[in-house]
């Protein structure tokens, strides 16, 4: 897996406070965000921003800071879920492989066994 750059961190950041990252660089992004204090400050800031702005207008209550920690967990588990998913998804298609494997091997180990007889 690669791993993206304070840069490239900074680049995706608006990315992620509309939902708009996915995939393989929103995992990259959140690694590098939990690891980096300096980005992460910038994502509390433009986040912060971003959220305020939006709640003024229509007078809503404002704990930003903790919502966006929750925001970074909620897609971390959603993530999670996603890849776990997938691994079971693959897991299935082996044992269905191996059980059609299985017995397309007893057919055949009976009915050549009858032939030979």
């Amino acid at each position: 897996m690669e791993y993206i750059d304070c840069a490239a961190c900074e680049q995706n950041m608006n990315a992620f406070i509309e939902n708009r990252l996915v995939g393989e660089m929103l995992w990259q992004f959140l690694t590098h965000v939990e690891s980096c204090p300096e980005c992460f400050e910038e994502l509390e800031i433009r986040y912060l921003i971003a959220e305020a702005l939006g709640r003024l207008e229509n007078g809503e209550a404002i704990n930003l800071r903790s919502e966006l920690s929750q925001k970074i967990k909620a897609t971390k588990r959603a993530m999670y879920l996603h890849y776990f998913n997938d691994d079971v998804l693959r897991i299935t298609e082996i044992l269905s492989m191996i059980i059609v494997i299985y017995e397309a091997y007893g057919f055949l180990s009976g009915f050549f066994g009858f032939l030979i007889r």
